[in-house]
């Protein structure tokens, strides 16, 4: 199996300094737009093969290691990025799994300014 090191060429871009960071939430039809399929079924395989529309369709990309091609790119699980689908649900909700990570980038960012909290003397 390879490698990172094996798969990726060292960069020679410069590095530079970060000058800002800026976080927003997409709203449902950005989502829409860049996602590749809907996911509306709760099966995930269909006579042994990815069901379209389930949690593994095809579209998103290939957990296969052996023959499975992404139908979006063409690539194999290696290569292929991964792409996302939606979920369209009767109500906004939240995402319970990510309420602790917001709260903790919300406390990098001031009330005040809404500029980081960062020390501009350290790395």
């Amino acid at each position: 199996m390879a490698t990172t090191q094996d798969r990726f060429t060292y960069s020679k871009a410069p590095v530079k300094r970060v000058r800002a960071v800026q976080f927003s939430v997409w709203d449902p039809d950005e989502i829409k737009k860049y996602s590749v399929c809907k996911v509306d079924a709760n099966e995930i395989y269909e006579k042994g093969k990815p069901k379209a529309g389930g949690l593994s369709d095809p579209r998103m990309g290939t957990m296969d290691k052996f023959g499975g091609i992404c139908t979006t790119d063409g690539a194999n699980m290696y290569d292929c990025p991964g792409y996302f689908g939606h979920v369209e649900l009767a109500k906004p909700m939240f995402h319970s799994g990510f309420i602790k990570t917001v709260v903790r980038v919300l406390r990098c960012v001031s009330y005040h300014d809404s500029k980081l909290l960062i020390d501009k003397e350290g790395p």
